[in-house]
């Protein structure tokens, strides 16, 4: 199902600004060293960038403010959330509510370097892969219009490459293995509210939909993906190329991330945090009743929930230490630290106890730290800081 944007479907051109040469990413399969290339870091969703080695222990109580970036309002029509910042190749790429659109920044000078405007549609997700910018939106002026455009945008310059439309309004995107998962909802689809549908990185083609099903994160382990059924309750595994999979559980989990050191699936449901076996769907292990913001750097899981952060042995689920926090989350890990926001504080700890290395400043939605930069958002306003 892939059908080219036309009429109110269109989006403007892309104003291009300015521009550098920018190298292709890597192969999809992994996100670049250095790079923080969709949300949670890469398809894994770990929040975990081992590449980090500017922004340490002997260097974090150096750090100093270097830039800041306010996008303006979206229509008030809009009011959605904003997604974290993408850090590809020396550039920041922002989702920008005043054009509707995206916009690409230099991360030493915070300049913003092109921005592609999206007419009235809202843009809703961002990621990149092999030098390519994808991004999804929905029809935010519209009460009965639940479609979704997939853009395919050159890093380098922002023109776009191709665009694709999917029947659901996305909320959940993963990019791995030379494809773009998306999946979302629908109300004017009879019979088929929820859906998920896979495209080709490289031209946008079709590869395979799913009604009745959505993905049950935005994480993906070796190309394979979690569907949970919106029907029946279920979780499968999938190739996100074909839509096929090796196995199929009665139960219906949410996915937090993929270990980046083993083979297993860290996913919430009503038993609580369990590990699954990605090729088997076997359950490893299980800790009842916990469940929130989750990182994870195949050494340690980091949850925060319920007033602190726990940190559990990935091979068996062991609790090795506990941090009461009011109100944690966005857990970061990079560097040989751990980020994490405690209301609109921004803390650093130590990974391997949780005690405090030092406050620092604030953040109140996402933390992303790649070459050698710590990027914080305070509503709109992302600020960049170096040693």
């Amino acid at each position: 199902m892939q059908l080219t944007r036309t009429g109110r479907f269109g989006l403007a051109l892309a104003t291009v600004l300015a521009g550098l040469v920018l190298p292709s990413s890597p192969s999809n399969a992994a996100a670049p060293t250095a790079n923080w290339a969709q949300d949670g870091y890469g398809p894994g969703h770990t929040s975990y960038n081992p590449a980090e080695s500017v922004i340490n222990s002997s260097t974090v109580g150096k750090l100093k403010t270097r830039w800041t970036v306010t996008p303006k309002a979206g229509p008030d029509s809009c009011p959605l959330d904003p997604v974290a910042p993408v850090v590809v190749g020396g550039r920041m790429f922002v989702l920008e509510p005043d054009g509707n659109g995206v916009g690409a920044y230099d991360t030493k000078t915070g300049k913003r370097l092109w921005a592609y405007t999206a007419g009235y549609l809202e843009a809703t997700g961002l990621a990149v892969a092999g030098g390519t910018v994808v991004v999804t939106d929905i029809n935010c002026f519209s009460n009965s219009n639940y479609d979704s455009n997939v853009i395919a945008l050159d890093a380098a310059t922002g023109a776009e490459r191709w665009s694709s439309l999917t029947w659901w309004t996305t909320d959940t995107v993963v990019v791995d293995a030379g494809t773009v998962a998306v999946s979302g909802f629908c109300g004017t689809c009879d019979g088929e509210e929820h859906g998920v549908e896979a495209f080709r990185l490289s031209d946008g083609a079709s590869l395979w939909s799913r009604p009745n099903a959505v993905l049950a994160g935005p994480v993906s382990s070796g190309g394979r993906i979690l569907l949970a059924g919106t029907r029946t309750a279920y979780t499968e595994a999938v190739s996100i190329a074909t839509g096929t999979g090796p196995w199929m559980t009665g139960l219906r989990y949410s996915a937090s991330a993929a270990d980046p050191a083993r083979a297993q699936y860290y996913v919430s449901g009503t038993p609580g945090l369990r590990a699954l076996a990605t090729g088997s769907g076997k359950t490893l292990w299980t800790v009842k009743h916990e469940s929130g913001d989750l990182a994870t750097d195949g050494r340690r899981v980091y949850v925060a929930s319920a007033g602190r952060i726990n940190a559990y042995d990935p091979k068996n689920g062991k609790l090795l230490w506990t941090r009461k926090l009011a109100t944690p989350g966005n857990l970061v890990r990079a560097g040989g630290l751990l980020y994490a926001t405690s209301g609109t504080k921004l803390l650093v700890l130590a990974p391997t106890s949780g005690s405090t290395i030092r406050p620092f400043g604030t953040a109140t939605r996402h933390v992303v730290v790649a070459g050698g930069r710590l990027y914080v958002t305070n509503g709109r306003t992302v600020r960049a800081y170096t040693p």
